[in-house]
């Protein structure tokens, strides 16, 4: 029985530190590298620079997602969390290429609200991660066979 209880425990700890790595990432990109790349970078620079970088973000969030969803299938709130972030990546990363025609084409209307679609699936996803850091599981622990 505390076997068991010690294993939930480390469980959810491994389900928290990825959460953390997530939540980290997001906003390290959010706060620090995209304001960087527009404020010190040539529009031109910061374009490619953006175009390139946004992508890998997105699939990294998904992939680290997509592990942290399969490290424990008896956890639901991690399942919900994790599921729908790797849905929210998934859109997003499919959104770049429609996002980078609009802004090309000057449709700065289509541009503003896939970007700010975007934006709120990025946050979203970035709140869930937040919630299930710093959630408290003992009713977990407590109910744990």
């Amino acid at each position: 029985m505390i076997k068991l209880k010690v294993e939930i425990i480390e469980n959810i700890m491994s389900i928290r530190i990825l959460s953390s790595v997530i939540a980290t990432i997001i906003l390290f990109q959010s706060l620090v590298v995209a304001p960087i790349a527009n404020l010190e970078l040539t529009t031109e620079g910061a374009s490619v620079f953006l175009r390139c970088i946004w992508p890998i973000f997105f699939n990294i969030i998904g992939i680290l997602s997509l592990v942290n969803l399969f490290s424990n299938y008896n956890h639901k709130y991690n399942l919900l969390v994790n599921g729908i972030t790797v849905l929210f990546m998934t859109l997003c990363y499919v959104l770049v290429t429609p996002i980078n025609n609009a802004m090309d084409d000057g449709d700065m209307t289509t541009w503003k609200v896939l970007h700010l679609l975007t934006v709120g699936l990025t946050l979203t996803a970035l709140i869930l991660h937040l919630t299930l850091v710093f959630r408290w599981y003992k009713h977990d622990v407590l109910n744990a066979h």
